[in-house]
Order: C-alpha cells, then structure tokens, then sequence
C-alpha cells in the first residue's frame, strides 16, 4: 500500500475544501485535497455569495475579478418575485439581498450570485496553481486511525482500486452533510433530518421572452402545480426548479415528460424548447453537529451543519467555519498558540451554526403566511382562480401587501452576514432585525471596514499568519508592540494606512487607541489609549486565547422542532 504524509488530508473537494485548502497553503500548510468524484458536477446548487465569505476570499488572495465576471449580472438577480407562474402575474417582489452601492459603506464586496460550479472553477483553477497543494480526484476516504500526534486515514483510488494510506497531522471532514468522515466518528446531528423532500430539475432554456421586464434571481411560484422556485443562475440559459414531492418518489418518478410537464406550469408556457440536464432528489434539513471535532479530526461545512436553502446561509456558513479553522491550525503548528486553541473552534462556530439554521426555518415558515393569505393549496382545482380574486380584490390585495412585506428578513439578513461575534459581545443585537447591522469595534467581533485613502478597506490591514495590532499616530504602541510578542504584527496610521487621519476614530477609537485583530478578521481585544495597563490587557488578551486551558465543550444542542 503506498503512504503519503501531509500536514493536513482535507476529504472533500467542494467550494469549502478547496478554499479551505488554499487559506492553509497560505498560511503555511501544505495539504492534500481527496475528492470522491472524478469530475465534477455541473448542476447549480448553491448560488449567493454574501459579503463577508467575498471579503474571505479577497483575504485568501482569490482572483475577485475572476468571481465577479462569473457572477449573475446584478440587474438580472437583484430581486425576489412572487408569481403565479413565470408568465403569469406578479404578487409582489423585494429586493434580493444588499447589492446597491449603498451597502459599500459598509463592506467593499456587496452579495453577487454565482452558481456553485463557476465559483468551483474560480477556486480549482488558483488551487491548482498552488504548489503547496495536491488535488486528488477519484479517491475515496474509507477510514482512519488516530494516534497522539496524527491521524491515519485509508482511502481508495476508485479507478484502480488500490488503496492509499494518508499520515497527516490534522484531517478536515469537508465531504458533504452525507459525511463520511462524520458517520465513521459516530458524530450525531442534532434537528429535523427530513422536513421536507424535493426534486431539483436542472433545465436549460432562454427564458428571457417570458419575463417581461421582471428579471429575479427566485421566482416563488404559487400556481397549480405543488412547483415551489424557480432559480435563475443564468436567465438566456441556465435554471432549476426545486419541485416539492412525496417521500417515497424517486428519480424514476420524474421521467422527461413528468418534468417537462413541470417546467411548462411552472414558467406558464410551453413554446420555448427546454433542454432538461439533471434530475436529483434533495431532502431539507435543519440540523447541526453535536460535535465538531473529535481528537486531530474537524468537520466543516456542510459535513457540520444542513440548513434550509431559505436565506442562502449553508454555503456562506462553511466559508466562515473554514476562515475561523485554517489560521488555529496554523498557529498551533507554527508554536504560535497551545493545541487548547483548536477547542475554541467548536465553541465559537457551533453557535453561529444554529443561529443560522434557525434564521433558515424561520424564513422557510414565513412563506406559509403569504400561502394562507392567497389561499394557496397546490391540489385544489380552483387555485388559480382563488388567487385571481384575492390578487383584484382590494381588500385582498390589501392582506396580501402586507404578507409580501412580512417576507423581507428573509432575503436581508446583513447582520448575520457582517455582524456575527465570537464570545456573546453582541448579544443585544439578537433582538435587532437581522436586517439591521451596525459595525462596532469590540471584542469578537468582525473589524469594521473603512476605505482607506489608498483604495484599500480596514480589512486589508488584517494579517493572513500574525495577529494584527491596528493603531493610531500614538508612537508609543509602535514602539512597544514588541512587547506583545513576536507573532504580532504592528500597523501604524500614517506610516502603514491613512484615511485622511480619521480612521481610528470611526473604528470607535481615539487616535491614540489600538485593536488587537485575529488572522480570520475578528477583534481580539480595543485598548481606548495608550498606557501600560492597555499593553498589558492586550497581552492578557492574547494569551489566553493562544493559551487557553483546555476545555471539553460537547454542549446539547435543542433546535425548534417546527416544519416548514
């Protein structure tokens, strides 16, 4: 059997593995990446990338021109419409997410919508450019062995046959939520395993004559058919209906004819010709990971968490998971922080995770209001003419504005993009609508950003590897940023950064204050001024995060026991 050592074995070659890889290459760490599949699937699943997983690829050096050029354009997926079918009429419409230029104020990479496989193409073609890292398709992860200092996976080369024995100091479950690596630790998810079950069909067709003016990136479909959405990744071309269906109904179900009679309600036309690509079944879940790690062992993405789509958190979730894992690796490796660091990435990123699942079934159960106020019930043969009347009654019309508007959280949620803090700092925001964010610069979390005379955002400033010290003119944090060790890097206004001599102060500091920031863009610790207490809070700061005492953090996680 043949043996191949690496610092780190990554299962799973998706948009998470493979930015998880490239976030460690950077930081030092070489790795092998092991894909399952031999080619990879060109059916859209996931399609938003919101700001802040755009603010960690800029970090992780991504090619941003490259991911904008492959992006919806912005005018074709700004909004949501609520139809009757793609030609019918309209029921309402909002705005998709914080795409203005507005939105820069407080981030330099507003959402864009791209479908999964173009941002795939973007990261495979940067990995593959990476020395640092092996791409290995084709090859199956089977099993693995702990040890004190490295785990010992056994995988299988599925062309050949021959089995491959991976030694690697740390392996990162990236494989999906049907995880492999997840079942064979005996790691539960906690929640709903099956609230709901769907068929995607992938079409191709120019729908373009049947808009109308009314471009969308979702149309939610209240016709005849039990049809749900429709996504636009591409409106000349590329499509999914997500078609809701019965346990028991399989692909074999959903020949040709089935779905073309699908397509044909749901757009409200049968002359534009319909290519049909794939037809997959998917369940809906709301579930997270008892544990996230387990020994030398991590899951990440959806290995960790399966959300309703509703609200597009489930990828974006995994990018954080992965931006918070890759740089605690890298210290504890380098002798930057005790091996305890790697217990806070469980205690840290579990919370967000059901934060999110839960926003995920709210914005999944919302939608039952705006059914009920139409009138909606797919299996009764005087749908259509039920909502026909509720739509030019004024009285209706009435009810059914307002149920349109009480969906909006459902497709703005900037404070669980941006806001989301480590350690509780935030915990009255909770009871903010989550459309509301306000960057504030506190311990835990995310920098605020600011544009910086030179182009740059206050983001920028962060270090990929070192613990970033962002200060004011005070000469005297520069002077004594030694002080905190040799794995802090210091970054001065004036000599490293500029904003017209203000930038401190909108971070919320006099100008003689000073941020401690983590790698992954977080707070660490604000002094307010310069004194030998504040250097010596920073220090304390820092050490008892690189230094924690260990902890076992295996919390019970009860999510709502609620059906959408």
């Amino acid at each position: 059997m043949q043996t191949v050592q690496v610092p780190v074995l990554i299962v799973g070659g998706g948009p998470v593995g493979m930015l998880g890889a490239i976030m460690l290459a950077q930081r030092g760490l070489p790795c092998l990446v092991a894909e399952k599949y031999p080619h990879r699937l060109d059916a859209p699943k996931a399609h938003a990338l919101n700001p802040r997983s755009l603010e960690i690829c800029a970090a992780a050096g991504l090619p941003m021109d490259a991911l904008h050029a492959a992006a919806t354009p912005r005018h074709e997926g700004a909004y949501v419409r609520m139809v009757t079918s793609l030609a019918g009429a309209q029921i309402g419409c909002l705005p998709y997410e914080r795409q203005d230029e507005a939105v820069r104020a407080l981030t330099q990479w507003p959402l864009i919508n791209i479908s999964q496989p173009a941002f795939e193409h973007v990261l495979e073609q940067a990995l593959t450019q990476n020395q640092h890292i092996t791409l290995r398709k084709g090859l199956e992860w089977r099993s693995c062995e702990q040890q004190q200092d490295q785990v010992i996976s056994t995988l299988i080369d599925r062309e050949s046959g021959e089995p491959l024995q991976v030694i690697s100091r740390y392996l990162i479950a990236a494989d999906g939520s049907s995880s492999a690596v997840r079942e064979h630790l005996g790691i539960p998810m906690l929640g709903p395993k099956a609230l709901q079950y769907n068929m995607m069909v992938h079409f191709e067709a120019d729908l373009r004559e049947l808009l109308h003016e009314r471009p969308a990136i979702l149309y939610f479909l209240f016709g005849p058919s039990s049809s749900r959405v429709l996504i636009a990744y591409d409106i000349g071309k590329t499509w999914v209906l997500m078609h809701r269906c019965e346990e028991h109904e399989t692909v074999e179900d959903f020949g040709p004819e089935v779905c073309l009679q699908l397509i044909h309600q749901a757009i409200g036309s049968d002359k534009p010709p319909i290519q049909i690509k794939h037809v997959r079944p998917w369940v809906m879940s709301a579930q997270v990971a008892q544990r996230y790690a387990q020994g030398r062992v991590f899951l990440a993405g959806d290995a960790g968490h399966r959300f309703p789509p509703s609200g597009g958190l489930g990828l974006n979730t995994g990018v954080a998971d992965m931006d918070n894992l890759t740089w605690k690796l890298a210290a504890v490796d380098k002798g930057m922080a005790d091996s305890s660091l790697l217990d806070t990435y469980e205690s840290e990123r579990q919370g967000i995770a059901q934060t999110n699942m839960r926003q995920s079934l709210s914005n999944a159960q919302r939608m039952k209001v705006l059914m009920d106020v139409l009138g909606y019930h797919p299996d009764a043969p005087d749908t259509a003419e039920q909502i026909t009347q509720r739509l030019t009654d004024a009285h209706g019309q009435k009810a059914i504005e307002e149920a349109v508007e009480y969906q909006r959280e459902h497709f703005d949620s900037l404070r669980l993009q941006l806001g989301y803090a480590y350690g509780g700092t935030l915990q009255q925001d909770d009871a903010l609508p989550i459309s509301e964010f306000r960057p504030q610069a506190v311990a835990g979390a995310r920098l605020p950003h600011h544009p910086l005379s030179d182009g740059r955002s206050t983001l920028d400033l962060v270090h990929f590897s070192e613990m970033a010290l962002l200060c004011g003119h005070e000469s005297q944090w520069t002077a004594n940023s030694h002080r905190l060790g040799s794995y802090v890097h210091c970054v001065s206004q004036g000599r490293d950064y500029d904003m017209h001599g203000h930038c401190p102060v909108l971070m919320g500091l006099s100008d003689s204050g000073a941020l401690l920031v983590r790698p992954d863009g977080h707070i660490l610790a604000v002094a307010q001024a310069f004194s030998e207490g504040a250097l010596k809070q920073l220090k304390d700061a820092l050490q008892n995060h690189l230094h924690p005492s260990p902890v076992s953090i295996n919390a019970t996680i009860s999510p709502p026991e609620c059906t959408p």
